[in-house]
């Protein structure tokens, strides 16, 4: 009794291999000035900032959103954003059981002139899987992992358009 306790409580646990975010290969920071530290702490990081703060030209800045609203690239992209959303809630229902209920109802005439009815009602669970060793959660994990990569997949495409754009006006000027 004891026994299985235990080697049930022990299969109850999560064999997936716990994340360590690798070093970075290069510095966390910028060697700056003390002054420019000061300001720096102070700014917004730069991948929170727009790409027209960079951008002057009035013309290329309306190039720049005429690629980015024209671009299939871009739109695939967000596509991908969608499409890993939707399988990450596909991964997300697979941790709870199916329930289906039902109600039928027959009526038949009988041989008295009467009428029989029959009415059946039934509930039932089906494809439940117990995630006993965490596979249902880390699948979940995947994809929501999967998301982000999408969306940040998303956002170097724009970063690659703008540039390309700004490039090629540059290079005409």
């Amino acid at each position: 009794g004891t026994l299985a306790a235990a080697a049930l409580l022990a299969g109850c646990m999560n064999l997936a291999p716990r994340y360590e975010r690798p070093a970075a290969p290069v510095a966390e920071r910028f060697p700056l000035a003390p002054e420019a530290v000061a300001a720096a702490a102070s700014a917004p990081a730069a991948a929170e900032l727009d790409w027209q703060a960079f951008v002057g030209d009035e013309r290329l800045k309306q190039l720049i959103a005429l690629a980015l609203i024209n671009n299939r690239d871009l739109r695939i992209a967000a596509l991908n954003i969608e499409a890993m959303r939707a399988q990450a809630a596909v991964r997300d229902a697979d941790r709870w059981p199916s329930v289906n209920a039902g109600l039928t109802g027959s009526r038949t005439p009988t041989a008295a002139g009467g009428i029989n009815s029959l009415y059946t009602a039934g509930l039932q669970v089906t494809a439940y899987e117990l995630d006993l060793f965490g596979r249902l959660r880390n699948l979940g994990d995947a994809a929501a992992a999967q998301v982000l990569a999408s969306e940040e997949a998303r956002k170097a495409v724009q970063i690659s358009l703008v540039a390309a754009v700004a490039n090629a006006h540059i290079a005409l000027v």
